[in-house]
Formats: C-alpha cells, structure tokens, sequence
C-alpha cells in the first residue's frame, strides 16, 4: 500500500520550507484522519490541548485513530494527536485522493474522458 502525501506546517522547519512539508499517510490513516475532521464540525469531540504528531504545533489538537505495523502484533491501533490546520489539509488532500481514485477507475474501465480547453 502506497502512502498519500499531506502538506503539514511544521513549527521546526518553517523557516526552510515556508511553504510546508509532505508526510506520508496510508490510505487507512487518511480515511480515519478524514473521519475525525468530518466529526469536529458536527459532534462536539472533546478537543484537548496537546503537540500535533504530523507538525509539532502546541495547542487545540483532535484525537485520530492510526494503524501502526508491528513485527509481533501485525498492526498496532493507537490515537495520535493531530491538529485542524492539520485535518484541514487531510482533508484537501483525501478530496483529491478520491476524485484521482474514480478518475483511475473510469480509465481502467474503457471511459473516455472529455477535457475542456
């Protein structure tokens, strides 16, 4: 399984990459950080204050569930911390994935696409 690249802010390397950084998410952990971004505007989550794991940020931070590979277990389920300017470039990035996803599919499947000029 590939990963699918997010652009995170991190407070460490700001001043070389000012425009942000990639950091690579499985399909399964971008389907689960898109599910808690989904969740914060409708269910009031209780957001606590902590560091966000994909760009160190301190602050208001949401609790998404990630699957960690482990030689003994398999797969070890554990919640991480991410913050919204975080969850809010998931979510950017998981509208793409999708829309790329059906885009590929349709070409596999003998689809002809019509581009505008």
């Amino acid at each position: 399984m590939g990963r699918i690249l997010v652009r995170v802010f991190s407070l460490f390397h700001k001043l070389v990459y000012s425009n942000g950084a990639w950091k690579g998410l499985c399909e399964t952990c971008l389907d689960s950080a898109q599910k808690t971004y989904l969740s914060i505007n409708k269910d009031e989550i209780s957001c606590r204050r902590n560091k966000c794991v994909l760009c160190g940020k301190k602050g208001r931070v949401y609790p998404v569930e990630v699957q960690i590979p482990d030689f003994s277990k398999g797969v070890v389920i554990k919640k991480v911390n991410v913050c919204t300017k975080c969850l809010d470039s998931i979510n950017e990035n998981y509208i793409r994935f999708k829309r790329e996803q059906i885009m590929g599919s349709a070409c596999e499947h003998g689809h002809e696409h019509v581009h505008e000029h």
